[in-house]
């Protein structure tokens, strides 16, 4: 399967050795996420799932131990709830996790809601935009002492690897991150919020966001002197069932058995993200990679000229801040 990208990356052969490492993927219920998460526990990584109930996290422990016999028993399955349509319940969540472990070496931002209808969440954010960008800014963050911390130790290697797409690039040469409602966008007139193209833009500019976000990560990260990578990434076409719900939701769902033998699988789409998580490449050569955007099989690639621009990352690095803080304190973002 892996015959024609093999020279460059094979998940399955060329994963280092894990144990000892801890490891967090998001959204890991099925696709790209559950083969992240399957490849680095059976490669001895202590890994922790994050899925949206307590059905499904023991649903995926128990099919990713029919997998790989060897996890059973393991310890290297663990997992707690996310639900990243809430700010509030992810910080919650992010802070539970820091009282569990005393490392993390490897994060992993694969969870994404794909382009749909506009929906306002309970805090006042574009549904796609909290989902796709402002929940995983807040795991995050919440999450970098404990980042920091590995990094300093000795022999350490910690990455933190945000899934974006290649459809950043149709973000409205308008964007911009400068107030509230920045986050709650229609990418377009309210009259046709719900079109195929004003559905796709929201999307975009959400991995839009991404990219700046991951690019900004590595600055402050650089300036802070932390030996730490934050890299995107566009895993390729791939064949989830995200996309088929997605394709179905468009109308064009009679189509998907035609189109499907045309997209990446699961685990080929997964490949970049375990590249970025665990190649010893990027290891050695992390001048080439800090702050990338990677396109399959773990190739440098320019994104946009929008998510090139670097004071568009510091406003919404700023921005992000100011929202969830408003969040917390009132519960709802005006």
């Amino acid at each position: 399967m892996f015959s024609f990208f093999a020279r460059r990356f094979n998940p399955l052969t060329d994963i280092p050795h894990l144990v000892g490492r801890v490891a967090l993927v998001t959204g890991t219920n099925s696709g790209m996420g559950y083969q992240t998460a399957l490849q680095l526990a059976s490669h001895g990584a202590k890994v922790w799932l994050t899925t949206r109930s307590e059905g499904k996290a023991l649903d995926t422990v128990r099919r990713m131990e029919e997998a790989d016999q060897s996890l059973k028993g393991s310890g290297r399955l663990n997992w707690f709830v996310l639900e990243l349509n809430s700010v509030a319940g992810t910080k919650a969540a992010a802070e539970r996790f820091l009282k569990k472990e005393e490392r993390l070496d490897i994060l992993v931002n694969n969870a994404a809601q794909l382009p749909s209808d506009y929906k306002l969440t309970s805090e006042g954010l574009s549904e796609v935009f909290a989902a796709d960008y402002v929940s995983p800014f807040v795991l995050t963050t919440t999450l970098l002492p404990l980042l920091e911390k590995t990094a300093r130790l000795p022999g350490s290697d910690v990455r933190v690897v945000t899934v974006a797409s290649s459809q950043h690039s149709t973000a409205p040469a308008t964007t911009k991150f400068e107030t509230s409602a920045d986050f709650r966008d229609f990418a377009g007139p309210e009259s046709t919020m719900n079109s195929n193209v004003q559905r796709r833009d929201r999307y975009a500019q959400a991995k839009l966001a991404d990219i700046l976000f991951a690019r900004e990560l590595q600055k402050r990260w650089d300036v802070a002197g932390v030996p730490a990578v934050s890299v995107s990434l566009h895993p390729g076409d791939v064949a989830t069932e995200g996309l088929e719900r997605m394709i179905r939701t468009f109308g064009a769902g009679l189509l998907w058995p035609l189109v499907a033998p045309f997209f990446r699988s699961a685990l080929q789409g997964a490949t970049t993200a375990l590249f970025a998580a665990t190649s010893p490449e990027m290891l050695k050569d992390k001048e080439k990679f800090k702050g990338q955007y990677l396109v399959p099989w773990g190739q440098v690639a320019e994104p946009s000229e929008l998510a090139r621009r670097e004071e568009l990352g510091e406003a919404l690095w700023t921005l992000s801040e100011r929202v969830v803080k408003e969040i917390l304190e009132k519960g709802k973002v005006e």
